[in-house]
C-alpha cells in the first residue's frame, strides 16, 4: 500500500524539537511518508537533504546562519521563498504547518494544489514579547485570517482559544506537549538529598526566574538544585553554581532522554516563569507534563494557564515567582511533608495516564490525519 505523502514545515531541525521529533515518528507509525521542510540555523551539516535508509523519512534543510527570537525577522523572506519553491516543486497530500512564522507560502502553496493544510500553533507569535496593544490585535486579526484559511488547526495547549480570543475554525485538536512514558521503563535511584531539577532554553527574555530559586534553596538544608540547558543566561547560572557548590549544580546542554531520566531522578520539578510574558501566562507547559509522566510534584506561578491545571488536578504548588520567601516555604512544605508530597505526585501521573500522555495525544495527531487524507 502507498503512504500518503505528508510535508511538515519548521524554522529549526528536529534535533532541537522533541514534539517535531515525537510528531515524525507517530505519523510514520501511522502508515504515512514524511518530508520534513525545515531550518538549520546553526548551519551544523554540510548538505541540503538527508534520506533515511527506510524511505519514509526526509529532511530538506535551509542553510543559512539565522539567529533565534524575534531577531529573525530580517531573515524570514528568505526562509519564506525556500519554503514556498520547495513545496510547488515536491509532491505531497497534506502539509502541516508548525507556528506562525511559516504559514503564508504554505497556504498559497495550498491553494495553489489544491491539497488540505493543517497549521499547528505551538507558540503565539504575538505573545512572545511584549507588544502594544494596536501592535498584538493587528498580529492576532492577521493569524486570524489564516486560521480561516486552513483545513484543520492543531493547539499544543488549551489555553490557545482563550489567548486568541476564539479560533475561527470547526476542526480544532489539541495535541498538548506531554513527553513519552519513560516512568514506566525507569528504574529511579533517590538522591541522598532533595533535588530539584529545571531543564530548558536559558534566555533572560524568557524571565525564568531561576535567580529567585537559587536564592531560596541556598538557605534550605538538604536540597540541591540541577539546572540544564543553554542560553544567554548560561554564564549567569554558571556563576551561581561556582559560588554555592554545595546547592547549585549546571550541568549544560542534555539531550531529551536525559531531560526526562533526571526529571524522574529528581523530587521536585518547577517552573516559575514571569507570567507578564503573555505567552509564558498562556503556555501550556511541557515541564508541567514532564512532572506529571514522573509523578513528581511542580511549583508553578500563580496567574498562568499551568497554574489552572495544578489546582485543576492537585499535582503540584502554586506561588508568586517573585516572592523568593513564598517558593522557600513550598519547598520546605514539600520536602517535609511527605504525605502531601507522595498524594500530589499520585494525581499528577493519575492526570497523565486518563488525560494527558503522550499515547492520547498520538492517536489523536494520527486520528486527525486519518480524517483529513480519506
Amino acid at each position: 500500500m502507498d503512504r500518503k505523502r505528508i510535508v511538515l514545515i519548521k524554522t529549526n531541525l528536529i534535533d532541537r524539537d522533541p514534539r517535531l521529533a515525537r510528531e515524525v515518528d507517530a505519523l510514520k507509525r501511522g502508515g504515512y511518508a514524511i518530508t520534513l521542510l525545515c531550518w538549520d540555523r546553526d548551519c551544523k551539516t554540510s548538505y541540503p537533504e538527508q534520506q533515511e535508509t527506510d524511505g519514509y523519512y526526509r529532511e530538506i534543510r535551509l542553510r543559512l546562519k539565522a539567529p533565534y527570537g524575534i531577531t529573525i525577522l530580517p531573515f524570514l523572506p528568505i526562509w519564506w521563498c525556500f519554503e514556498f519553491l520547495q513545496l510547488l516543486k515536491t509532491s505531497w497530500d497534506m502539509v502541516q504547518v508548525i507556528n506562525f512564522d511559516s504559514i503564508a507560502p504554505a497556504v498559497v502553496a495550498a491553494k495553489l494544489k489544491k491539497r488540505p493544510i493543517i497549521y499547528e500553533i505551538v507558540d503565539v507569535y504575538v505573545d512572545m514579547i511584549l507588544l502594544p496593544r494596536l501592535l498584538r490585535h493587528v498580529g492576532v486579526y492577521i493569524d486570524r485570517i489564516f486560521m480561516r484559511l486552513v483545513n484543520a488547526i492543531i493547539i499544543a495547549n488549551e489555553a490557545h482559544p482563550k489567548e486568541l480570543n476564539g479560533i475561527p475554525n470547526s476542526n480544532v485538536v489539541g495535541v498538548y506537549n506531554s513527553p513519552p512514558d519513560f516512568f514506566k521503563k525507569s528504574n529511579v535511584q533517590r538522591n541522598d538529598e532533595f533535588t530539584l531539577f529545571f531543564a530548558g532554553v536559558l534566555q533572560k527574555s524568557r524571565h525564568t526566574n531561576l535567580d529567585r530559586v537559587c536564592q531560596a534553596t541556598r538557605d534550605i538544608d538538604g536540597v540541591e538544585l540541577v539546572i540544564a540547558g543553554y542560553g544567554d543566561q548560561s554564564k549567569e547560572i554558571e556563576e551561581w553554581a561556582n559560588e554555592a557548590v554545595d546547592r547549585i549544580k549546571f550541568i549544560g546542554k542534555i539531550s531529551y532522554t536525559e531531560v526526562l531520566d533526571r526529571t524522574i531522578r529528581s523530587d521536585l520539578l518547577f517552573a516559575l516563569y514571569e507570567p507578564v510574558v503573555p505567552t509564558v501566562r498562556y503556555a501550556g507547559g511541557n515541564k508541567l507534563f514532564e512532572a506529571m509522566m514522573a509523578g513528581k510534584p511542580i511549583l508553578v506561578s500563580k496567574d498562568t494557564a499551568m497554574s489552572d491545571i495544578v489546582e485543576q488536578e492537585s499535582c503540584g504548588l502554586v506561588v508568586d515567582s517573585n516572592s523568593v520567601d513564598e517558593i522557600r516555604k513550598a519547598i520546605v512544605r514539600l520536602k517535609e511533608d511527605t504525605q502531601l508530597y507522595r498524594q500530589l505526585g499520585a494525581n499528577g501521573r493519575r492526570a497523565y495516564e486518563q488525560r494527558y500522555s503522550w499515547e492520547i495525544m498520538e492517536q489523536r495527531l494520527v486520528a486527525l490525519y486519518e480524517e483529513m487524507t480519506r
